[in-house]
């Protein structure tokens, strides 16, 4: 599953068991069943996510149908798909986070999940390990701070747990 994807699954849990309805048109419209305009929105977005090469997405969904958070997150998903899933912006130049949102960690928000879940971690220790290179690379870096999704410390935290349980 694509990081994207992973986030829309963090908003819409129910969605999971409907990643793969885009293969047949009679799925897909029992999918989109009893979905807010919202949720049709993102889980077709969640289907480009998943099989570019064979699903569209009509941009203009995000027009008609999202404003404000919405709008905002849509916008943060398709720049995430584009840098981190598929590569095309390699070498990125610009962010759309006005404000840093509850789902990105700076170090001591990490190391104080990481220690909330069972690791031995604070501020210092994790600091030590970024400078050595061990941790994920940030997902976001403002103003030379790094900032990391609640998706990647928890890939990290599951991926610490069980180098430590094999240790």
């Amino acid at each position: 599953m694509k990081r994207s994807t992973k986030r829309i699954i963090e908003k819409f849990p129910k969605f999971k068991g409907k990643l793969k309805a885009y293969e047949n048109i009679l799925s897909v419209e029992e999918a989109l069943q009893g979905l807010t305009d919202v949720e049709a929105v993102f889980l077709r977005l969640a289907w480009f996510f998943e099989a570019p090469e064979h699903e569209s997405f009509n941009i203009g969904l995000l027009y008609h149908r999202l404003d404000n958070e919405w709008l905002e997150f849509a916008l943060e998903l398709m720049t995430l798909f584009f840098r981190e899933d598929t590569f095309l912006i390699q070498k990125p130049t610009f962010s759309i986070l006005r404000e840093m949102p509850d789902h990105y960690f700076n170090q001591k928000k990490f190391a104080d999940f990481l220690s909330k879940h069972g690791l031995s971690y604070d501020k210092r220790k994790l600091n030590v390990y970024y400078s050595r290179g061990k941790l994920p690379k940030a997902d976001v870096t403002l103003s030379g701070t790094p900032y990391w999704s609640k998706s990647t410390v928890e890939e990290f935290c599951e991926q610490e747990k069980e180098r430590l349980k094999n240790k």
